[in-house]
Formats: C-alpha cells, structure tokens, sequence
C-alpha cells in the first residue's frame, strides 16, 4: 500500500511542479511574439485545463500525503523539516486558489507567471526538503 501511494504522491507533485515548469519556461517565451489576443486565448485555454489538474493534484497530495504520514511515518511527527514543507505546501495551495478563483476568472492574466513562479520556488524547495528528510 505504501507504494501506491508513493506512486500516487510523486506522480501529482511531477504534474503540478513539472506544469509550472513548462507554463513558465517554454510555453510564456513561445508566446511572446504573438498578438495579444491570440495569447490570451491560447494563455485560456491551456491554463484552464492545467488548473483543474492542479486542483486534483491538490487533493491527492494532501490525502496520500497524510496517509503516508500517519500510517507510516509517525516519525515526522516531530520533524520541524516536515513541518516547514506543510507550511509551504499550505502556501502554494492558497496562491493557487487566488491565482485560479481571481486572477484567472477574472483574466488577469500578466500577474499569473509572478504568482506561478513563487508556487514553482516553493514546490522545488518542498522537494529538497523531503529528498533530505528522507
């Protein structure tokens, strides 16, 4: 079971972190050059597919994430590594809800990658943290 959900945790964490990554580094630079309107509609619709990902991804982070923490790791009880990384991980969570329940309803769509960049630093941090914790 507990690879399962090992599986589950990581596969979700890849997608949210791994999207970020290609938002931010491939896809804005790409459309730099385009007309305004043609970018916001790619901008649109390439986000809001993503964004209900990372909704689900959300989910099955924190349920698997605290399964594997009390079911197997009671031990990070007492880490305050682990702590900090539910903290970030909080924080990501509440600047995604702003960036997809605000900025994106209501297309503010050049605030988005500022945003997105401090989700992406805190989810590379998570991820150093838990591969020393480890």
């Amino acid at each position: 079971m507990y690879k399962e959900l090992l599986f589950l945790h990581l596969f979700f964490a890849i997608l949210w972190v791994g999207g970020m990554i290609y938002n931010l580094v491939f896809m804005r630079p790409a459309l730099g050059k385009v007309d305004e309107k043609c970018k916001n509609s790619v901008l649109e619709h390439t986000w809001g597919r993503f964004f209900y990902a990372v909704w689900l991804s959300i989910v099955v982070l924190f349920l698997t994430g605290m399964a594997m923490w009390h079911k197997f790791r009671p031990d990070f009880t007492n880490n305050t590594l682990f702590h900090s990384k539910l903290l970030m991980f909080a924080i990501m969570v509440i600047n995604f809800a702003y960036i997809h329940l605000y900025l994106f309803r209501k297309k503010l769509f050049r605030s988005i990658p500022v945003l997105m960049t401090l989700n992406l630093i805190l989810g590379i941090l998570i991820v150093m943290v838990i591969a020393y914790i480890r």
